[in-house]
């Protein structure tokens, strides 16, 4: 990516106005425990606010696909927004197929990389005519530009101090969290004020940092949290038990921690991101060991 679109995202990020959580009106419950030696946490809805409420629900328009396009230098040839409205259809229509294609081959919560699925729909557009770009495009910043505007995010009341909390405790921190290669781009601006493309998330134990992309699959699967238990015994000698999940979601974050033996928190700090999945037979009778409205509250736990 070039140094000015680097400079272009970062002036995106500064101008997206603050976003406020919605509160949910769950009754908190949490007190401390002495055993937490590590905490892992999700991101969309747990660590950031999300506009949309999870990182696969953004609202895509062509309005925001126009914009993109023109940010990374690609350039629709006619028929604005019949061009826009193929694209879009294009978009949705890949990540379909790869979906399906992963099912077919026995991956229950299948996970797209949606940088590469751009680029598939963009060389597929070019091929048609539709658009013209040449090899300074950069279709990275398009992804960036789009997915930042269809799912507006921001930091969570605290999120910043309590990560701090936790680190100066020299509690292994980690992440699982279905999310994307931008994922950490926002994590290090908000978190550090530093606008970087490493996927290295600062503060974070890259050893405990799951993202969904890069495997293909995204929770509630249960081999991303396999992975992390593997790395907690191997490099800390951090057991399940010792280990505290933080997310917003009953199926996706508890269940699924609750599964590898993991103390669980549900996050009910935003409307709408809190997933409390009433009608899913696998959470009808399930609890969390704690319950918070605020990331601050998690001092209280550990």
């Amino acid at each position: 990516m070039r140094n000015d679109s680097k400079e272009y995202i970062k002036n995106l990020l500064d101008n997206i106005g603050p976003l406020k959580p919605i509160p949910t009106g769950l009754k908190t419950r949490f007190q401390n425990n002495g055993e937490i030696k590590a905490v892992l946490f999700d991101i969309y809805g747990t660590l950031l606010i999300s506009s949309s409420g999870d990182i696969d629900q953004a609202e895509i328009t062509m309005t925001n696909l126009k914009q993109a396009l023109e940010a990374s230098r690609i350039s629709i040839i006619n028929n604005t927004d019949t061009t826009l409205d193929h694209i879009l259809k294009d978009f949705e229509y890949t990540i379909r197929v790869c979906h399906e294609a992963a099912k077919q081959n026995k991956v229950p919560y299948p996970e797209i990389d949606v940088l590469s699925i751009w680029k598939i729909v963009l060389i597929h557009a070019r091929r048609k005519g539709l658009i013209e770009f040449n090899d300074d495009a950069d279709i990275m910043l398009m992804t960036c530009v789009f997915e930042f505007l269809s799912n507006k995010v921001y930091p969570m009341p605290n999120m910043r101090e309590t990560i701090k909390f936790l680190h100066n405790k020299s509690m292994p921190l980690g992440i699982i969290s279905n999310a994307q290669f931008y994922t950490p781009v926002l994590m290090n601006y908000f978190l550090n004020d530093n606008l970087t493309l490493k996927e290295k998330i600062k503060g974070f134990d890259k050893e405990l940092t799951v993202l969904s992309y890069k495997f293909g699959k995204g929770k509630p699967d249960l081999s991303l949290f396999n992975d992390v238990v593997t790395s907690l015994k191997w490099k800390y000698g951090i057991i399940p038990s010792e280990t505290l999940f933080v997310g917003n979601d009953m199926l996706k974050d508890i269940y699924t921690s609750k599964q590898v033996g993991f103390q669980t928190v549900l996050f009910a700090g935003d409307k709408r991101s809190l997933r409390l999945r009433k009608d899913e037979k696998l959470t009808a009778k399930l609890e969390p060991d704690y319950i918070i409205n605020d990331l601050a509250q998690l001092k209280e736990i550990v």
